[in-house]
C-alpha cells in the first residue's frame, strides 16, 4: 500500500509538472482532412478572435479586408502589453489599395484574454499611398516594415505613381511607428519588386529579403544597411547559385538609374538581377533567421514548393561571402499521427509564413498556391532533417481561408495570426475563449495559445455557485426546467462539456430564473450565473 502511494504520489507530481512545462508547441497532431467551415486545432489549445473585416476601429473608419502580418510588437518588452500591427493585402483595382491597421491591445490577468483599447488605420499620403501590405517583420528598436507585394505596371499603367510624381509608389518595404501611429517612409534602396517579408540581421544592419515573383523574376536578396538601423541607404545583392550547394551574392548597382523611376516596363530590380544571372525561384514568400543562425525561406511554386535554408559566411559582405544551402522541409511527404493512427501526407506546395517559438520549432503556414486546398499549419520540430523528419499538422483553416501573420510574444505564449479571404457562406458557429460565436467568413485576425493560458477553464467539478446563487433540480426532471434563484441574475450561459455555447440569455437583475431546457438535448452541461463559478449540470 505504501509503495501505491508513493507510485500514485509521484505520477500526480508528474501529470503537475507536465501541464505547468507544457509549451505551446507541445500538442498531439491533428487529423489531416479537406477544410471544414470550422478552425480545426489540437485540444489542447484555444484560440481568440480580436478583429474582423468590418468592424469598426476607434478612430474611425472599419477594419479593413484581407488581414496578413499580424505583428505583435512588445511595450517595453512585455509580453502582455504591446501593438498589434495588422497590414491588409488589398487589391489596387478591386479593394482601395492596402493599409496597415495598429490595435492597442493588452492581456488581462483575472479574464485571460485580449483587450483591444484603441484602434486606427494608418494614413499612408506622404509616402504616395500603399498597396497590397503583405508580410513584414517587428524590428529590435521597435518598429514595423510592411512589404507591398505589387510589382509596376501591376493592373495597367500608370496605376501605381498615385501621386503623378514620376516615381512608382508601390512595391516598397515600408516603415511604421506602431507607438506614434506613424509612416517613417518607404525604402528606396532597398528595392522595388513584389515584396512579401524581410528578416534583419541583430547586427540591425543586414536584411533577407524575396521577391514573392513567378515567371523568372522570384529572387533572394540581401541588403546591407550603410549605418544599424536605419534602413533608408546600403547596398543590395542578389543571390546566384545552387539550391542544394554553394553559391554568392551579386551586387546590385542601379545608382545610375534609381530604382524608384518608373521603368519602361517591369521594375528595375528584377531587370538588374535576371540580368546578373540570379537564381530564380517560384515565388519567394517569407523569410525568417532561425536560432541557429541560419536564413530560411519558404517558396510556394513547383518546381520548388518547399522551405530552403542557407548559411552565409559573412551577412555583412564586407568580402565575397559564401552561400551554402539545402532543402529543409517538403518536396517530400510526412508521417502524421493523430494519437490514433498514422496517414502520410504530402507536404504540398503553397508554403508562405514562417515563425520560429521558443522552442526552435518552426512554424509553416501554407496558402493554395499548389491547388491541393490543404491550408494547412505545419510545425517542424527542433531536431528536424530530410532524413530523420519530425513534422507535426498543427491546423486546418476554415474553407478558403489563408493562414497569415505570424507572431509570437516574446515568452512565447501567444501566437498571432489571421486568416485571409474565407468563404463567405462559413457558418463555423464555433465558440472562441472569450465565448463569443465566430463564423469564420470574412477576414479575422486571433490569437493562439495553450487552453490554461487563454480563457476561463470550464470546471467540472461539483461544487455548487457563488452562496449568492442556487439551483435545482439537478438532474433536471422530465419538465425541464431549472430554477436558479439569487440577487441579480443578469446572465445565465449553459456550455456543452467541450466547452461549445449553447445558451446564453441576458436578465435585468431578477430574484429568480426559470430556464427551460426542453429543447436540449440529454447529457452532461456546464453553466454560469453572471459569469461566476461553472457548475455541472446533467439533464435527463
Amino acid at each position: 500500500m505504501r509503495l501505491l502511494k508513493i507510485t500514485m504520489l509521484s505520477l500526480f507530481f508528474l501529470t503537475t509538472y507536465s501541464s505547468y512545462s507544457q509549451n505551446i508547441g507541445d500538442f498531439t497532431s491533428v487529423t489531416p482532412a479537406s477544410q471544414t467551415d470550422q478552425f480545426v486545432i489540437p485540444s489542447t489549445h484555444k484560440f481568440q478572435k480580436i478583429i474582423e473585416t468590418g468592424d469598426p476601429l476607434t478612430a474611425g473608419g472599419n477594419f479593413k479586408v484581407k488581414p496578413d502580418f499580424t505583428a505583435y510588437v512588445p511595450i517595453s518588452g512585455s509580453s502582455t502589453n504591446g501593438y498589434l500591427s495588422i497590414n491588409s493585402e488589398g487589391s489596387i483595382l478591386t479593394d482601395g489599395g492596402g493599409g496597415v491597421q495598429i490595435l492597442d491591445i493588452n492581456f488581462n490577468a483575472t479574464t485571460k484574454l485580449w483587450e483591444t483599447t484603441a484602434s486606427e488605420d494608418l494614413n499612408f499620403a506622404a509616402v504616395g499611398g500603399t498597396a497590397a501590405n503583405c508580410s513584414g517583420t517587428v524590428t529590435s528598436w521597435g518598429t514595423v516594415i510592411s512589404c507591398e507585394e505589387v510589382a509596376y505596371n501591376e493592373g495597367g499603367t500608370g496605376l501605381t505613381d498615385f501621386n503623378f510624381d514620376g516615381y512608382n509608389d508601390v512595391g516598397w518595404n515600408i516603415e511604421i511607428n506602431p507607438a506614434t501611429k506613424t509612416v517613417i517612409g518607404k525604402h528606396w534602396a532597398m528595392g522595388n519588386f513584389k515584396h512579401e517579408n524581410v528578416a534583419i540581421h541583430s547586427n540591425n544592419r543586414t536584411v533577407y529579403q524575396g521577391a514573392d515573383d513567378t515567371v523568372g523574376h522570384g529572387f533572394l536578396y540581401k541588403f546591407v544597411a550603410t549605418n544599424a538601423q536605419d534602413l533608408s541607404a546600403g547596398n543590395l545583392y542578389v543571390f546566384s547559385g545552387s539550391k542544394s550547394g554553394v553559391g554568392s551574392w551579386i551586387l546590385i548597382n542601379d545608382s545610375t538609374n534609381p530604382s524608384h523611376q518608373l521603368p519602361a516596363h517591369r521594375n528595375i530590380t528584377n531587370s538588374l538581377s535576371k540580368a546578373a544571372g540570379a537564381t530564380v525561384f517560384e515565388g519567394i514568400e517569407d523569410v525568417e533567421i532561425g536560432p541557429d543562425g541560419m536564413i530560411y525561406f519558404a517558396v510556394k511554386g513547383a518546381p520548388d514548393q518547399r522551405v530552403y535554408r542557407f548559411s552565409d559566411s559573412d551577412p555583412l559582405e564586407a568580402s565575397a561571402s559564401t552561400v551554402t544551402m539545402e532543402t529543409f522541409v517538403g518536396g517530400m511527404s510526412y508521417d502524421i499521427n493523430d494519437g490514433v493512427s498514422t496517414t502520410s501526407v504530402a507536404w504540398g506546395g503553397g508554403n508562405d509564413n514562417l515563425a520560429f517559438d521558443g522552442d526552435g520549432n518552426l512554424w509553416v503556414l501554407q496558402d493554395d498556391n499548389s491547388g491541393s486546398k490543404q491550408f494547412y499549419i505545419w510545425v517542424v520540430k527542433n531536431g528536424h532533417t530530410q532524413v530523420s523528419p519530425q513534422v507535426e499538422l498543427f491546423g486546418i483553416t476554415p474553407h478558403d481561408a489563408e493562414p497569415t501573420g505570424i507572431t509570437f510574444t516574446p515568452d512565447y505564449k501567444y501566437l498571432f495570426m489571421s486568416f485571409m479571404a474565407p468563404n463567405p457562406t462559413n457558418v463555423a458557429n464555433q465558440s472562441d475563449a472569450a465565448g463569443n460565436i465566430v463564423n469564420f467568413d470574412k477576414g479575422t485576425s486571433l490569437v493562439i495559445a495553450l487552453s490554461g493560458n487563454l480563457g476561463s477553464s470550464l470546471s467540472t467539478d461539483d461544487r455548487q455557485f457563488d452562496k449568492a446563487y442556487t439551483f435545482y433540480p439537478n438532474p433536471v426532471n422530465s419538465s425541464r426546467e431549472l430554477i436558479i434563484k439569487g440577487e441579480d441574475i443578469n446572465n445565465v450561459k449553459l456550455y456543452s462539456i467541450l466547452g461549445k455555447k449553447i445558451l446564453d440569455i441576458d436578465y435585468s437583475d431578477l430574484s429568480e430564473v426559470k430556464l427551460n431546457l426542453s429543447d436540449i438535448q440529454s447529457g452532461l452541461y456546464l453553466f454560469k450565473v453572471n459569469d461566476k463559478e461553472t457548475s455541472k449540470l446533467v439533464i435527463n
